[in-house]
């Protein structure tokens, strides 16, 4: 293979790598938003749930001081009683206590409904507070790995640049500008392979004249519908060839 056709073959392969993994170090902070409303989500799931035990009690608490209400209007009739001088008096009296006797059950019903409850939401509660500390430590563990990651894919990005850098020596001047060229148009892909007679990155059959061009591998030959730079290898090459360059082709379109 022409050695400057190599080199750009080389170059496409670090490029799409440098593509991929700035894409995915972009892709990051999508990912922490996503950790923070897990976590925002499980916060808010606790607060609603204490709010509903709040309530709860209060309602209680406004229900005993009627009970405590009634109690008071029951004593004062029983001790009305002593003072009654008239059956009519007597029995206007004892439906009054028979009839707050009745509004104290209700009551009283309706605050062993609320306990009853009560339970049910301390529990859900305590849920609450264990799936918050538990999408606490899944978020702490999640936020480090994702910071391991983005320092690695710092790294590869630097190496992979560098590596970039001391391959561009190997590519003359005008190749390398029409490399640079394509890779800005053609997003991010300047160089395809060739399978069959067809452009993989435009997926246009070449004619034959040009088809046996590239064939050779012994100059820059150029697509002549996407102007990509192409090569050819053979099905064992393929097997051995690093993905990279062809996983973009196959969705870049042209």
């Amino acid at each position: 293979m022409l050695p400057a056709l190599a080199a750009v073959k080389a170059l496409q392969e670090i490029d799409t790598a440098i593509d991929v993994a700035r894409k995915r170090m972009a892709e990051l902070p999508v990912v922490e938003q996503a950790i923070a409303g897990d976590l925002a989500a499980a916060g808010a799931a606790l607060e609603a749930a204490k709010t509903r035990v709040q309530e709860n009690h209060h309602a209680r608490k406004l229900l005993e001081k009627d009970v405590a209400a009634v109690d008071t209007r029951l004593s004062r009739f029983e001790d009305h009683k002593a003072a009654v001088k008239t059956n009519q008096e007597y029995q206007a009296l004892t439906h009054e206590i028979a009839t707050g006797k009745i509004e104290k059950d209700g009551l009283e019903e309706k605050i062993l409904v609320l306990m009853e409850e009560a339970d049910g939401l301390l529990a859900e509660q305590k849920k609450d507070e264990a799936a918050l500390a538990r999408a606490g430590r899944e978020a702490e563990a999640a936020r480090a790995a994702l910071g391991a990651e983005r320092e690695a894919l710092e790294r590869e990005v630097a190496r992979l640049t560098a590596l970039r850098g001391d391959e561009t020596r190997h590519v003359d001047a005008r190749t390398l500008g029409i490399y640079e060229n394509l890779l800005r148009t053609r997003r991010g892909l300047a160089v395809a392979r060739m399978v069959n007679a067809v452009c993989l990155g435009c997926h246009v059959r070449l004619r034959p004249p040009v088809e046996q061009q590239v064939r050779r591998n012994d100059e820059i030959v150029q697509c002549e519908s996407c102007q990509r730079i192409l090569y050819f290898t053979t099905a064992s090459a393929d097997a051995a060839e690093p993905p990279g360059a062809q996983k973009h082709a196959a969705g870049s379109g042209r």
